[in-house]
């Protein structure tokens, strides 16, 4: 035996422990993740929540074919590695996604803080619930509505646009009688001005309530599939405007940060020019940014006709931080750009960057006004609710324990108008707006 065969059979010696714990797909074997999942299968069903088939006890695969397909609902295992679950709510069948985290994690203190206030009209994603984790007792799950990715199916007119910068940037109203009308926060503006910075607010992480435009559902895993793994047809997409338009939601504050002007790190889907290890940098410049970007990749790179936007994304864009305007300038400018939007424009349709012909894109452009004008009439139906986060006092002991240091302060939370107080943060006090 030659020195290099050697050295490869030493190697092979090596991993083989490793690749005989690699699942066969042909026997229908859990991958090690979803191990961890199967094993909470009977407390989590204890607590209200289904997994899908994969993970019940008992399971066999119900493919024959040597290579199972996708068609094959439960040849679907998790597209997200470890930490996150879909399940189903057994008391009223609402599907739910399920994420790990640690019990004194910032990502949880901040998800309590933002999510169980100012529903319906806030955009964080609602905590609907907080299980403790059978596995861990350092970690906790949080209980998460089933969200789409706000990119699929596309925008397609230019209220689409409008409504999408307006949920995840800035201030709305909300009329009463006698023409009294109130301010409610959205968006980044409502993190802001909590002195919370999301640092990750791409795309990515601005999900949707979709169960509107599908009412069927889709796979957790796969959005392409319906719940049983058939995939959905490419020649029909929902739109928006037919169902009234739909709720946005910011998602994953794992790298956010509470109560500071300056951080460090350079994680995230996309990376803004300040980012460092070493030199600190304002956060909530680095949101702008990023939401700049997500205007940028969801509007402008995709679709023609759409100059009004392009000046506040150059500016929110802008490569110097301290030249980009803060999240004020930026609801400023907006406001002047809605001013100018009229509601006929609102209902055009969006051209795409591939160039049409003049009498294709005139029928087209026709055919949605038209079915812009049948979807108003239809829409006389009570809209689909928005999820509702848990109550706040509902969080656990257990949970809330974590926050109760000396360092610990008093958030006060609005409910149902009146104020009560709620240990959360472990810095400085934060003031409710």
């Amino acid at each position: 035996m030659t020195a290099n065969e050697g050295a490869i059979s030493a190697a092979l010696n090596d991993i083989a422990p490793v690749l005989n714990k690699i699942p066969d797909p042909k026997k229908g074997e859990l991958f090690p993740d979803e191990q961890l999942w199967a094993e909470r299968h009977d407390y989590l069903l204890n607590r209200g929540y289904q997994l899908r088939p994969r993970y019940r006890p008992g399971w066999k695969a119900s493919w024959k074919s040597v290579v199972p397909s996708p068609q094959h609902e439960d040849a679907i295992r998790l597209s997200i590695v470890g930490r996150i679950m879909d399940a189903e709510r057994t008391s009223d069948g609402t599907f739910v996604m399920m994420k790990v985290v640690q019990r004194d994690s910032t990502e949880l203190k901040i998800t309590i803080l933002l999510s169980t206030e100012g529903a319906p009209h806030n955009h964080t994603v609602p905590l609907m619930d907080i299980l403790d984790d059978p596995l861990d007792p350092e970690s906790c799950i949080m209980v998460l509505p089933l969200l789409r990715d706000s990119r699929q199916p596309p925008l397609t007119s230019v209220g689409d646009c409008v409504e999408f910068v307006e949920q995840t940037l800035e201030v709305g109203l909300i009329f009463f009688l006698q023409g009294f009308c109130l301010n409610y926060k959205q968006g980044i503006a409502f993190f802001h001005e909590r002195n919370v910075a999301h640092r990750d607010c791409f795309i990515g992480n601005i999900l949707m309530d979709a169960r509107a435009l599908y009412p069927g559902g889709w796979h957790p895993q796969q959005q392409n599939r319906h719940r049983s793994g058939r995939l959905m047809s490419d020649s029909w997409q929902p739109k928006r405007r037919s169902v009234g338009g739909v709720h946005y939601y910011f998602i994953d504050f794992g790298i956010s940060s509470l109560n500071q002007n300056e951080v460090t790190g350079t994680r995230g889907q996309l990376k803004a020019p300040e980012l460092s290890d070493t030199v600190p940098y304002n956060p909530y410049k680095v949101d702008i940014w990023l939401l700049g970007q997500s205007y940028y990749h969801m509007i402008t790179e995709k679709y023609r006709g759409v100059e009004w936007i392009k000046s506040l994304i150059t500016a929110m864009t802008d490569g110097n931080p301290a030249a980009r305007p803060d999240i004020k300038e930026c609801i400023a400018r907006f406001d002047g750009i809605k001013a100018t939007i009229t509601p006929l424009t609102r209902a055009k349709r969006l051209h795409p960057q591939t160039p049409e012909w003049k009498l294709v894109q005139l029928g087209r452009d026709a055919t949605y006004l038209v079915s812009a004008g049948i979807w108003a009439l239809k829409l006389w139906k009570k809209p689909l609710q928005p999820y509702l986060p848990m109550d706040n006092k509902n969080v656990p002991p257990s949970i809330l324990r974590h926050y109760s240091t000396s360092e610990d302060v008093t958030v006060a939370i609005p409910t149902s108008g009146a104020e009560h107080q709620r240990t959360v943060s472990g810095q400085e006090p934060v003031v409710s707006g």
